[in-house]
């Protein structure tokens, strides 16, 4: 059954119109690394409803091997890190790593059918094969895998002109999700990524009048807010020439993701409000789909009542300078407005998070 996930954002932020960088950020170049962190914190998984312990994950991803397509999650920490590793004609050749503990892979298949392995089998708990009683899918068995620990990692190519992102092989994905240009804000309904026949499209851009705390440090106030939306969104594994078996179908009546910006470096400090994270930068590696959730920033956040805490992905390290990034100075009066969208966008999360753990299986 298709699930049907309404967010109403009431009024659209402000946009942001201060002098600050131009083009690409001065610290992006080779030898810069940004790491973003979603840990486990088990007093976080008290608070939520509708979900047992185990339905609730740091990761969950989709990837597809050889024309095969995966869900994978994980329990415990994930990391997720891109190394600028060199520059070429005006393209910034990047690494992204993600990390996983703790680690579930399934998929379903005919019965016979050999799968392509991409893990480490040294970290193999177990691996079995388990016959699917799903109506229709009798004759397929579900594959699972669990694991101490997943890495997936690949390369792809930013265009330092304008952000935009390609993989090795020249395919456009849109717009990278790790910094933004802030004398230049996407507008309503511009393109931000292309999801297969989906575009994921601006909802609105603005500022939020507060502060973010990161494990990196405090940033702002102010911060920049993008929300994004897309429409109805499936994966479906093929199992033959009549047959696919869904392992997603969500459909969003209103922003889908959301992204914080320290408007001074121009850094993505919190690139899932939402959870959700369905960027460029992801499906050029060939991540179909990503969903993150820090739960200690959650809980600090919903239980400690912490507005400089936010949700999703959260950004833990990095070795780019922004000592040279003058300070922002924040002028306009403080309103509801930006509280009332960013609220918006946690409840949504939530229920984005949850709707997309609980699969068919």
């Amino acid at each position: 059954m298709k699930r049907v996930l309404n967010g109403t954002v009431l009024v659209m932020l402000v946009l942001l119109n201060v002098p600050m960088i131009a083009g690409t950020p001065y610290w992006v170049k080779p030898g810069v690394y940004i790491e973003y962190i979603a840990q486990r914190y088990d007093p976080y998984i008290d608070l939520v409803t509708g979900a047992l312990p185990n339905q609730i994950h740091t990761a969950e991803i989709f990837i597809e091997v050889n024309g095969t397509l995966f869900r994978v999650f994980a329990n415990n920490n994930t990391t997720v890190r891109f190394d600028i590793l060199d520059e070429n004609n005006g393209y910034l050749r990047v690494r992204a790593t993600i990390m996983m503990e703790n680690v579930t892979i399934l998929s379903i298949f005919l019965n016979g059918t050999k799968y392509p392995v991409f893990w480490n089998r040294r970290d193999v708990i177990s691996e079995k094969l388990i016959p699917s009683h799903d109506v229709g899918f009798l004759d397929c068995a579900w594959l699972e895998v669990k694991l101490n620990n997943l890495t997936l990692s690949g390369d792809y190519m930013i265009r330092r002109s304008d952000g935009a992102v390609f993989d090795m092989d020249g395919n456009y994905y849109g717009h990278t999700f790790l910094w933004i240009n802030p004398n230049n804000l996407p507008e309503a309904n511009e393109t931000f990524s292309l999801l297969g026949s989906t575009n994921v499209t601006v909802w609105g851009a603005g500022t939020l009048n507060e502060s973010a705390m990161t494990y990196y440090g405090k940033f702002g106030p102010p911060l920049i807010s993008i929300a994004l939306t897309m429409g109805d969104f499936k994966l479906s594994q093929r199992i033959d020439e009549k047959r696919e078996y869904t392992l997603i179908d969500v459909s969003f009546g209103g922003p889908s993701a959301g992204i914080i910006y320290d408007p001074s470096s121009g850094i993505a400090l919190y690139p899932a409000t939402t959870g959700t994270a369905p960027y460029a930068d992801f499906r050029a590696i060939g991540v179909k789909w990503a969903v993150f959730e820090d739960q200690l920033s959650g809980y600090r956040m919903i239980a400690k009542k912490n507005r400089s805490w936010k949700f999703g992905l959260v950004l833990h390290d990095t070795n780019a300078d922004f000592g040279a990034v003058d300070e922002v100075k924040y002028t306009r009066p403080q309103t509801a407005v930006g509280y009332i969208f960013y609220i918006t966008l946690v409840f949504l999360g939530i229920a984005v998070v949850w709707a997309s753990l609980r699969k068919r299986r």
